[in-house]
């Protein structure tokens, strides 16, 4: 039964991570409510493995994306004329809209997953960010290409990716939302906050890949595999599906789903 939650969770990462649902919120809830008593699948060993597995979801996805923008800033490290590229400048405003949750995380990640990682908590986040999202979709202009992005616009949707460190908010949530409110289309905040995500995700990563270790032999080593297995799949499916499905339809969908879901927790968990 192990095998069959692990891979199921490694389905709700790749899924959540991407869709603006929050999967540190669907993360946290589904051992509670599906009663996983398994240690290795509530550690921080197995998180580690399915941020892994998302990462590598983000790379093949966007691999020729990827390298566009590190040939283009390498060069530019040498070149005047390269540093004029669009290319150049969208890796210079990725590292700057990184700064804001790299400190936030550093300093205050731990307390902020300490104190929100609660059912109650997380639901009523889950539902107020979600309407936040549905009033960026309703009130944006939604006209502005990813080809516009200045510094000023990078640090705002980065300082939002910052308060993603709060579990329930959700990173491509919240970055797509504050690109909306700046006037970004649909897709082109979808696809900034994608690409965004790829240090924060890495970063992440390293930093916890100590304790990918306990892993590393017997079961554990397969959980984790599963797992991670999962995450890689549904997460290039989820990433296909919303950059097309945001080009021609709203966020409604996951606005209600965030607002049905927090009012179920609360219904599920008040007064335990």
């Amino acid at each position: 039964m192990d095998y069959v939650h692990a891979v199921i969770m490694g389905i709700i990462q790749g899924v959540a991570e991407f869709l603006p649902v929050s999967s540190s919120a669907h993360l946290a809830l589904y051992p509670k409510i599906f009663n996983v008593n398994s240690d290795l699948l509530n550690s921080v060993s197995f998180d580690v493995a399915l941020h892994a597995g998302t990462l590598v979801a983000l790379v093949i996805f966007f691999w020729k994306k990827i390298l566009d923008l590190l040939g283009a800033f390498f060069r530019g490290l040498v070149s005047k004329e390269a540093r004029k590229s669009a290319d150049f400048k969208m890796g210079l405003y990725i590292i700057a809209a990184t700064i804001p949750a790299a400190i936030v995380g550093y300093k205050w990640g731990d307390r902020l997953e300490e104190i929100f990682r609660q059912p109650l908590k997380m639901a009523t986040v889950l539902i107020v960010f979600g309407l936040i999202l549905w009033l960026a979709d309703r009130a944006g202009k939604k006209s502005r290409e990813m080809g516009s992005m200045n510094l000023l616009d990078s640090l705002i949707i980065g300082a939002a990716q910052a308060v993603a460190l709060i579990p329930g908010v959700s990173r491509s949530g919240v970055t797509i939302t504050a690109g909306m409110f700046l006037g970004y289309k649909r897709e082109d905040a979808a696809e900034f906050s994608f690409i965004l995500s790829i240090p924060a995700v890495a970063g992440a990563f390293v930093m916890q890949l100590k304790h990918l270790m306990h892993t590393a032999t017997g079961d554990g080593a397969g959980l984790a595999a599963a797992g991670f297995v999962a995450a890689v799949l549904s997460g290039v499916i989820a990433l296909k599906f919303l950059l097309d499905f945001v080009k021609n339809k709203s966020f409604a969908p996951f606005v209600i789903y965030r607002c049905i879901l927090g009012a179920g927790i609360i219904l599920l968990f008040i007064g335990r």
